[in-house]
């Protein structure tokens, strides 16, 4: 995560050095957490294996892929950044695509868009049916993305489209959700 995210759980607090010493610690203690889950992951696939257990759950993996913030005050730095991106993102008018992908890329957008307006306006909540749609459609703006800025010659929807993938692997990942 970004240095903003960070800081955006000492929002309205002056950026003296108390402020940011605090915020910091809460990067630090993040850090920490992410460090120490790939070997805690570890020692569970080693037990699992013993027990012929050969393919990891789902919800074990699905920090493997994405962003989102690992240790204290998740919900509350996840739902800053998503907040922060969202303001950029929703000023923005639809960004020029390659024709062919217009229909699918709109599409996409209503969807995703208002999954993400729904958990924004319910600070940080999402029904069980607006996070399937995000879950289910996740691989598919993964792809657009992809061929959107390769060649870049889409800027515009290339950066578009992977502010939306950037809120909708944040809130995928969200853990209290």
């Amino acid at each position: 995560m970004k240095w903003a995210t960070g800081t955006a759980t000492t929002r309205g607090e002056p950026r003296h050095e108390g402020a940011l010493l605090r915020a910091l610690e809460l990067l630090e203690t993040s850090r920490s957490v992410w460090l120490a889950e790939p070997e805690s992951f570890a020692e569970r696939r080693r037990e699992e294996k013993v027990m012929h257990r050969r393919t990891p759950r789902r919800e074990e993996t699905r920090y493997l892929y994405g962003r989102r913030w690992p240790g204290p005050q998740a919900k509350e730095a996840i739902l800053g950044e998503v907040a922060r991106l969202w303001a950029m993102y929703s000023r923005a008018p639809f960004p020029d695509v390659p024709s062919a992908d217009k229909g699918e890329l709109a599409e996409l957008d209503m969807w995703l868009a208002g999954c993400v307006s729904t958990y924004l306006a319910d600070k940080g909540e999402l029904d069980t049916w607006r996070r399937d749609i995000l879950v289910e459609r996740l691989p598919e703006l993964r792809g657009h993305v992809a061929r959107l800025g390769h060649p870049l010659t889409y800027p515009a929807g290339f950066d578009n489209f992977r502010c939306l993938l950037r809120m909708t692997e944040l809130i995928v990942h969200d853990t209290d959700s």
